[in-house]
């Protein structure tokens, strides 16, 4: 089977709002980071694509299916939505178990898969734990349980780590890369270092359109020789973020150590300084 979302001239409306206008993108096998700030369009692209809306216009396809043979496409899709929530009342495994019946699962296949899915997202010895009583991670992966328990080749995530602490998120990010290795995960969200950390290919979504499309690498070099350090008074910051894009401000007291991204080197001081995906999403979006 050929792993790949394609999608051409897609776009969707409500009423006379355009959500997404003409947005065309080749989905590969492998992490895929859909960037974009919150209303750029993305959560609505991502529930196009697991026929949750009826797009406007345009082609999509999932594996070579039309996104119109919805019966296939969520056969071969798993979804973990942004919002994503379950019984509180139900341990852990009675909620896969659950959710595993409402996808046609038999009991036999039901008794195999639902172990073997909390095993491998690291909730087997939590399996008689309420809902309720899980941390904010937890959840998110028992969300991915539900999402692949069916072995879909299409893996959706819609901002999988917006509320989690730094040692869930790191967890969660590894959790989806294991993942990806025998399919597509999509991650959408507005995090940068969630695409910084999982992914090499990504997509910029801002206000329906694609902004940027292709490789970690190549958004890297719009700001290449274009990011500076330097150290200044802190009563000059004001002045200086007025002047320049400013990416950081670490201030010590009177002196202000300052990250900034500009096409020529800001003043005497300033040295050049590697520059990271944070710096590129905020160069690309700050040029349109």
């Amino acid at each position: 089977m050929d792993i790949s979302i394609e999608i051409q001239n897609l776009s969707k409306n409500y009423g006379k709002k355009k959500a997404l206008s003409e947005v065309n993108l080749s989905i590969p096998q492998g992490m895929f980071g859909l960037l974009g700030p919150n209303g750029a369009g993305k959560t609505t692209l991502m529930k196009v694509l697991t026929t949750l809306l009826k797009k406007t216009d345009g082609e999509v396809t999932i594996c070579g299916v039309p996104v119109e043979d919805s019966k296939r496409i969520r056969n071969m899709t798993g979804y973990l939505p942004q919002d994503f929530s379950m019984y509180g009342n139900m341990t852990a495994y009675e909620a896969l178990d659950y959710l595993a019946v409402l996808s046609g699962m038999s009991k036999a296949e039901r008794k195999r898969k639902v172990p073997e899915m909390l095993e491998k997202v690291n909730l087997l010895e939590k399996r008689k734990t309420k809902v309720r009583s899980m941390s904010g991670g937890m959840k998110r992966r028992l969300g991915i349980a539900q999402a692949i328990i069916h072995d879909p080749k299409i893996i959706i995530v819609d901002e999988p780590t917006a509320g989690l602490d730094p040692e869930e998120r790191v967890r969660f990010r590894n959790l989806l890369c294991e993942i990806a290795k025998e399919r597509i995960v999509l991650l959408s969200t507005h995090i940068v270092g969630d695409i910084e950390a999982t992914c090499e290919n990504i997509a910029v979504l801002d206000q329906g359109k694609i902004r940027f499309n292709g490789k970690v690498s190549e958004l890297l070099s719009l700001v290449k020789d274009k990011v500076y350090s330097a150290e200044i008074a802190a009563v000059e910051l004001d002045q200086v973020k007025e002047t320049y894009m400013v990416t950081g401000i670490l201030v010590t007291g009177s002196t202000a150590n300052v990250k900034i991204i500009a096409d020529e080197k800001p003043f005497p001081q300033a040295k050049p300084v590697q520059p990271d995906v944070e710096d590129a999403y905020m160069y690309l979006m700050h040029k349109k």
